[in-house]
């Protein structure tokens, strides 16, 4: 790696480092304007999701749906594609993969029902995906409106699907019936330090995905695409069938994540809205700047800041909306191409006159 590109490497690091805390800092100038007890309440927000075990575990446990999603959205945007549509198939593949369970039933052996079912999921998200990919290369519609109007349509017929065909009438809440044992993934410790073991797919996710992104052709084809379509054009890829490639491969992703939180967190389907984890991938994916192996450092972030607003929000006076402000300001700060990036110019300036320097050193000193 050339001293310019670690310039490089070294800035993104920095500067996403700098907006997340600019971010923090302005969430505990927040809390310092609106609460009545504000040194109470920020100590609650720093400290409090570690005051105990349970909180601990519930930030691990948060962390997994949003590394999953975000690994989804990287390859979105590792070829500059905002499918947005990871939010419905987050919902729809929980929908479908608990619909399977129930049809095939308790006798069906733990591993080959949850083999069936992690399919069942990623193809639902491979076939949802298809969709707004498809509309964007017949007919040039936008993906993010296709997607986003397709989200709202997901959750309508995942809600319908369990009124009509899933509905337990044995409860007085709207759900559907439970899971067979052999479809609930189990849960790790005994304890309030309880962490679904889910956590084991995302790690394999992570390795899998990174693994594609740096290690194979598709992968450099992916950001080549994304960096420069052109070039990739001139040099004989397809941008267009690299693009529709990456936008399914995500879907599938995204599908596994659905399925996950279901048969890890949950004993029956419930949703009857978008849980909202889709986006959160995309927030995950921006923070880890499309690099897979980053992403579960910017998940347990988000999950931290989450966590922390829901103790500040049980035990003070502060609202839990106040964290959208936050994310908000990650969001513009970290997106932002020009932040930071005059001094990251100034930086690899200097290191290209220097280089230039001792090059015309070396000549001369051979010369003579």
């Amino acid at each position: 790696m050339s001293k310019t590109q670690r310039i490089e490497t070294t800035m993104e690091v920095v500067r996403t480092l700098v907006g997340l805390l600019i971010a923090y800092g302005v969430a505990l100038v927040i809390l310092f304007a609106i609460s009545d007890d504000p040194v109470y309440i920020v100590k609650q927000f720093i400290l409090g999701p570690f005051s105990s075990p349970r909180r601990i575990g519930s930030i691990i446990n948060l962390a997994i749906p949003f590394t999953i999603c975000g690994l989804s959205m990287c390859f979105m945007y590792a070829v500059n594609r905002f499918n947005l549509v990871a939010e419905g198939i987050f919902m729809l593949s929980g929908c479908m993969v608990t619909f399977t369970a129930l049809k095939l039933g308790g006798d069906v052996p733990a591993a080959v029902m949850l083999s069936i079912l992690f399919v069942v999921g990623a193809v639902t998200g491979v076939a949802v995906a298809f969709i707004p990919a498809i509309m964007e290369r017949k007919f040039n519609a936008n993906v993010v409106v296709v997607s986003l109007m397709l989200n709202s349509i997901i959750a309508y017929l995942a809600t319908w699907i369990m009124r009509y065909y899933m509905k337990d009438n044995t409860i007085a809440y709207i759900a559907s019936q439970e899971l067979p044992a052999s479809a609930q993934m189990p849960r790790l410790f005994k304890t309030s330090f309880r962490i679904q073991s889910g956590i084991f797919v995302a790690v394999i996710c992570v390795i899998v995905v990174a693994l594609l992104f740096y290690k194979t052709s598709f992968g450099w084809k992916m950001r080549l695409v994304g960096e420069n379509p052109e070039f990739a054009t001139a040099v004989g890829l397809s941008a267009v069938g690299v693009s529709f490639a990456a936008q399914l491969i995500g879907g599938g992703v995204a599908g596994i994540a659905g399925a996950t939180e279901m048969l890890s967190n949950y004993t029956r389907f419930q949703w009857t809205a978008t849980t909202g984890h889709g986006f959160d991938g995309l927030l995950v994916a921006v923070l880890a700047k499309k690099n897979p192996a980053l992403v579960p450092i910017g998940a347990l972030f988000l999950a931290y800041v989450r966590i922390g607003a829901d103790v500040v929000n049980s035990t003070g006076d502060i609202p839990k909306e106040f964290i959208t402000v936050i994310q908000g300001i990650i969001i513009l700060l970290v997106a932002a191409e020009s932040f930071m990036s005059g001094t990251k110019n100034k930086m690899i300036f200097k290191a290209a006159e220097k280089e230039k320097a001792e090059k015309e050193k070396q000549e001369a000193n051979t010369a003579a």
